[in-house]
């Protein structure tokens, strides 16, 4: 928790253990209702060696009787043991759709440094949205998906090459450590070998498996011009990247 310690208090972010009551199962009373509710515009967050990446939440709310406040937080792992909470880094802005509809913008900060490994997943935006009569509408209302950076490297050999030899593509896929903000290889993951000519689009011509050290490397023919790049699709925890197109030019 010492990494974490500091780096809130230098980003204005707040962690904390919650107890079970912190972020709750959704629970209601009267006509309140929490209409709509995303985190950074619904894309994944991806959180690279930067100090800090800004985004923000945005919550609608309703009640007949008119909205008195909303509150929202990100929580991480289950409702009833979450690991952490990340607390709004700005003051909010509420705006008044109608009478009884009100629309409230949070920012947030999540800096690298306050990050570890693990956190990398689904994070979930905990909203609670009281009326002016009393009633509430309390509930997880949107997820956020944090992704550590990568990184992808394509070198495609030899160049020129002769039609009907052989072309050697190598590479490299490596992530983020949020422990010490370096990139490390990362292993074993199915990667894209992709094509494509000097006028046309990308298509994928094989998968291919970086190496327990993050390495890749395959051969095709030589047949014609183009670029040749890696493509890594990749997942909940680890951004996707293409490699930038290494030209050969087929003689």
């Amino acid at each position: 928790m010492g990494k974490r310690a500091a780096a809130a208090v230098i980003a204005t972010l707040t962690i904390t253990c919650l107890s079970v009551s912190t972020a709750n199962a959704e629970t209601r009373l009267g006509d309140a209702q929490i209409l709509s509710a995303s985190v950074n515009g619904g894309k994944a967050l991806v959180v690279g060696s930067a100090t800090q990446t800004s985004f923000s939440a945005t919550v609608t709310a309703s009640d007949p009787k008119g909205i008195d406040y909303i509150d929202a937080w990100l929580y991480r792992g289950p409702s009833t043991a979450p690991t952490g909470i990340l607390a709004a880094a700005h003051k909010y802005t509420c705006t008044a759709v109608d009478a009884g509809t009100t629309t409230c913008t949070f920012g947030f900060v999540m800096g690298e440094g306050w990050l570890t490994n693990a956190d990398a997943g689904n994070w979930r935006l905990q909203v609670n949205a009281t009326a002016l009569d009393g009633d509430y509408h309390h509930k997880a209302a949107a997820s956020l998906n944090i992704r550590r950076a990568s990184k992808l490297t394509a070198n495609a050999a030899p160049e020129p090459v002769t039609k009907g030899k052989p072309i050697t593509i190598t590479g490299a896929l490596s992530r983020v450590n949020w422990h010490d903000s370096k990139y490390y290889r990362h292993a074993n993951q199915p990667v894209s070998l992709q094509f494509r000519t000097p006028s046309g689009t990308y298509s994928t011509l094989r998968t291919v498996t970086a190496s327990s050290t993050g390495y890749l490397k395959t051969t095709v023919t030589a047949s014609r011009d183009g670029y040749w790049r890696y493509s890594y699709a990749g997942n909940t925890a680890t951004a996707a990247v293409n490699a930038p197109g290494d030209y050969v030019d087929v003689r």
